[in-house]
């Protein structure tokens, strides 16, 4: 329940610089526990490194959204960090999200879509509908993303705790 300067100044005292200057100085605002303090947890440095980094990748998800795809005016396609392609709008087609997902897929786990196991695609598709036909049921205009795009940014998530994520 602290802040994280508040981590900051227990774990280095109350006269300790508070700069944000080392990798130790992160971990408490990505909400990690620092092994100086915390020597128990030393053994869990893997798994708290990967969910580091999911929590970094679901973060850029987002980020890629309002700044790549709903930026005003919109960045050209090819200068796109994540999202480099176009919506699909409602009448989205199956070979349509499949070429879309492609582009997330080859992004996160490095090689095409089509050489995954057979159901992947489907299964995103599946994420991708439900995610947006709740975000449409849950009065999206009060939201700042568009159903479309709340199911995009959910499957660029799906794509970041992927287990083959960390591989890549």
């Amino acid at each position: 329940g602290l802040a994280p300067l508040e981590v900051q100044k227990r774990a280095r005292g109350a006269d300790g610089p508070l700069l944000f200057d080392a990798w130790n100085d992160y971990l408490s605002a990505l909400g990690l526990p620092d092994h100086r303090i915390d020597l128990p947890r030393g053994s869990q440095t893997n798994a708290i490194m990967l969910g580091a980094f999911e929590r970094l990748g679901s973060a850029l998800c987002d980020r890629a959204m309002e700044h790549d795809w709903k930026s005003a005016p919109p960045v050209a396609v090819d200068r796109r960090l994540i999202f480099a392609f176009d919506g699909g709008g409602e009448a989205l087609s199956t070979a349509g999200f499949a070429e879309r997902f492609d582009v997330l897929h080859r992004t996160f786990l490095g090689y095409p879509a089509r050489l995954a196991p057979t159901d992947r695609v489907a299964r995103f598709r599946r994420l991708f509908d439900g995610t947006r036909a709740r975000h449409a049921a849950a009065n999206a205009p009060k939201t700042r993303l568009s159903p479309e795009e709340t199911g995009w940014v959910t499957v660029c998530e799906g794509l970041v705790r992927h287990p083959e994520f960390h591989f890549y």
